[in-house]
């Protein structure tokens, strides 16, 4: 079944959904949102970083890591 046809059966149904069901399809979706809005601020901050040169290089980590576990 493709995506198209999955979006016409939910809503379709969704008017004969008990409140368990809509509080779970909530929290998936809701989640989701949050998620993707987590990931957002990150990559836009990650561009402002690589943007003012705040950058690690590779010896740089290795370095971090090798007086970590030390």
């Amino acid at each position: 079944m493709k995506a198209v046809e999955k979006r016409d059966f939910i809503h379709s149904h969704l008017h004969n959904a008990d409140e368990s069901i809509i509080n779970e399809f909530y929290e998936i979706l809701k989640k989701e949102e949050v998620l993707r809005e987590r990931l957002t601020r990150r990559a836009e901050q990650s561009e402002k970083d690589i943007l003012s040169g705040k950058l690690f290089t590779r010896s740089d980590i290795e370095q971090n890591t090798y007086n970590t576990t030390r």
